[in-house]
């Protein structure tokens, strides 16, 4: 699940109270699987950090990650040789996290500038910054087992009232209001063994995130933007083609236009993305067929059942037991 909506819930709020039910229920089913969109991953953070009053909230989300959060790209890292390998690797692949910015290492000395680089063109979003380094903070002590390591932290946002969140996860000097957001350490950190190395399952693994990478950079960005607004509003049902054209900032005709050019009808990409979440859904046994799809945005579970048929050949109830092992 997304780390804002983790942390919610540990700290004793529904995420449903702040998130589309649908959205919470994909994420659970995809475990991390799932690419969210950028302004969909900052709207996340920032309600969660006003329903919880924590202006830090996504350093401890970060501080909080572990590297099976990351799927693939988790076990590229735990099978790198060196820390300073672990850092080409990450920029290789961040990809698989997502348009949430890249990572970029500077020597200067005997020092390593490891620099947060925002690659859009709206102002650089705190919230990433936090996430983004306090995991790599945290990342970099456990792969080498040292958690004595310290970082100097830069960030590009002004001080909160309260920085001892930040004196723990980084050990180092803080300054705040800085033209990037970056960590500084010794240049030898890079040196460092991971202790987790296997290089065996190192080339399985790599071999897996370059298939994955290649899929992500195949796909045009129009179809991924225009995914992810579907995936947001099918619970409510606002799935129609000028609904999702007035979502992106276009017209009905220029959308029906590119989507043509690409050879991809807009019904097409709404029943692969109504597969995508249906599928995800039916893996959860807690949920009925008739509260799928209502989360699909279907009034009738029959108009469901047809099309899920339609799609796969099965109806949802036997392809849900085939996937659970019950026949």
């Amino acid at each position: 699940m997304h780390a804002a909506c983790s942390i919610t819930c540990a700290r004793g709020i529904d995420p449903v109270a702040l998130y589309p039910e649908l959205r919470v229920r994909q994420l659970e089913a995809a475990r991390g699987h799932e690419e969210i969109p950028l302004a969909e991953w900052i709207d996340m953070f920032d309600r969660a950090i006003a329903a919880l009053g924590e202006p830090d909230l996504p350093l401890k989300a970060g501080a909080s990650l572990h590297l099976r959060h990351l799927g693939v790209l988790g076990h590229v890292l735990m099978n790198c040789a060196t820390l300073g390998e672990v850092a080409a690797q990450l920029a290789r692949y961040i990809r698989l996290l997502g348009q949430i910015g890249q990572p970029r290492v500077e020597r200067v000395g005997d020092r390593v500038h490891l620099l947060w680089i925002w690659p859009h063109a709206t102002p650089p979003s705190g919230a990433v910054a936090q996430f983004m380094l306090a995991a790599r903070a945290t990342f970099m002590r456990w792969l080498a087992d040292r958690p004595d390591l310290r970082f100097d932290a830069h960030l590009h946002f002004a001080a909160p009232p309260d920085t001892r969140a930040f004196e723990r996860v980084f050990g180092g000097e803080l300054r705040f209001g800085q033209p990037h957001s970056k960590m500084v350490f010794p240049a030898y950190y890079l040196e460092l063994p991971v202790a987790s190395a296997d290089e065996d399952l190192r080339q399985q693994v790599e071999a897996r995130a370059q298939s994955l990478l290649r899929i992500l950079e195949g796909e045009p960005p129009l179809l991924t933007e225009l995914k992810g607004v579907l995936a947001r509003n099918l619970a409510n049902g606002r799935v129609s083609l000028a609904e999702a054209a007035a979502a992106l900032g276009t017209s009905t005709r220029t959308l029906q236009r590119h989507l043509g050019a690409l050879g991809r009808p807009f019904q097409s990409v709404l029943d692969e993305v109504r597969l995508h979440a249906a599928e995800n859904l039916l893996r959860d046994a807690s949920l009925s067929l008739t509260q799928i799809a209502f989360l699909l945005g279907y009034t009738e579970q029959s108009t469901f059942h047809n099309a899920f048929r339609r799609w796969t050949g099965q109806a949802p109830g036997a392809w849900r037991r085939q996937q659970l092992g019950r026949g």
